[in-house]
């Protein structure tokens, strides 16, 4: 937790040193699919994320998360994850496009019709954002293994790692 709250100090201090980076905050809105252990079916599940970040260097990012997603199977089996995280973003500074490698770590609570509990959950991905709109609105899409603690016995199940597939739009804050 102190690791957490010196990035976030370090990243609002103002040096004033000229940087190639964007240091504006932004709010990122991402909607997608979650694909549960093994399943390979995109109508399983659906997310929804919100997150704010901000540039500590030009290659690292943080960004914190929330995210809720309700699992179906098509036999409305009625799992809900709703949870809030830190991810951290190792970013290629390209100019026409910024992929990215994101690492990052939360808590995350499971709802079912029997039982509850919230859990650690761990996350590795790849992404990767595109101008959209001149040089502020950024299309972003990411592509990430979500490994969570808990075991809420899925129908099909196996394992505790979901793949969650999202797209949505970066947009800084401020001039």
């Amino acid at each position: 937790m102190i690791f957490i709250i010196t990035l976030l100090l370090f990243s609002a201090n103002g040096l004033s040193q000229d940087r190639k980076f964007d240091e504006r905050w932004y709010i990122n809105v991402n909607a997608g699919v979650v694909v549960p252990d093994d399943s390979l079916q995109l109508n399983d599940a659906r997310i929804i994320d919100f997150r704010a970040g901000k540039a500590m260097s030009e290659v690292w990012s943080y960004e914190i998360v929330g995210f809720a997603d309700e699992y179906d199977f098509d036999i409305d089996y009625g799992l809900k994850h709703t949870g809030v995280g830190i991810n951290f973003l190792d970013i290629n500074q390209d100019p026409l496009w910024k992929p990215y490698f994101l690492m990052g770590v939360g808590l995350i609570r499971h709802e079912t019709q029997e039982e509850s509990g919230t859990n650690l959950y761990f996350n590795v991905g790849i992404g990767g954002s595109w101008y959209f709109f001149g040089d502020n609105v950024r299309l972003r899409a990411e592509a990430v293994s979500r490994l969570d603690l808990n075991d809420t016995k899925l129908p099909g199940q196996d394992g505790f790692g979901d793949g969650v597939f999202t797209v949505g739009l970066t947009i800084p804050l401020g001039n």
